[in-house]
């Protein structure tokens, strides 16, 4: 009976061991709207403009203990809420956004800076350039539990050059990435 148990704890013991190494190295997470809040914040006349896309798709693709990470999201353009109408016709009309021509944004990046920072490239308005972001693991309980990201653009680098009498040059974008299976709250 000893030998029994014995064996039985080595197996135990053999798979607890095997699925802790199942979780070294890459993760693969799908983005969804579910785990990723993606949203932009740019300072118009007098108050700050927040919004948050609806509709976005991708991979993020990171290994915590090696600090490395790669993200691959597409954005509908169409789908970013803002909050009200008036905003709304403005930041999608042909001065701005223009969903009709430019349907989607997109980022593509890897962790670079010991897991700090995002270094990739943004695609918006049918241009292309490299955009940073400022990458933070979320942690709760000593386990992490999402990502945050901030980054700064000068939207005139990407052709959003209408709106200047009304809407700052700098838009801040910010990314919250939950790992739990629980909808991303802003960052604080």
């Amino acid at each position: 009976m000893k030998r029994i148990a014995a064996c039985a704890a080595l197996a135990l013991g053999g798979m607890m061991a095997a699925a802790g190494t199942a979780r070294a190295g890459n993760e693969l997470l799908q983005l969804t709207p579910g785990n990723m809040l993606s949203q932009t914040h740019s300072t118009a006349v007098l108050f700050t403009i927040t919004g948050t896309y609806r509709q976005l798709s991708g991979t993020l693709t990171f290994d915590p203990a090696a600090k490395t990470c790669h993200i691959d999201v597409t954005f509908v353009t169409s789908s970013l809420a803002l909050p009200n109408a008036i905003v709304r016709g403005q930041v999608m009309s042909k001065a701005f956004l223009d969903p009709k021509q430019y349907p989607q944004t997109s980022y593509i990046g890897d962790c670079a800076k010991n897991g700090t920072e995002l270094d990739g490239k943004l695609t918006m308005h049918g241009q292309t350039h490299p955009f940073a972001m400022k990458l933070t693991e979320r942690m709760a309980n000593g386990k992490l539990v999402g990502f945050d990201s901030v980054g700064k653009l000068d939207r005139y680098n990407w052709g959003l050059d209408g709106l200047k009498l009304m809407v700052g040059k700098v838009i801040t974008v910010t990314n919250d990435i939950s790992l739990t299976g629980k909808p991303p709250k802003p960052a604080n």
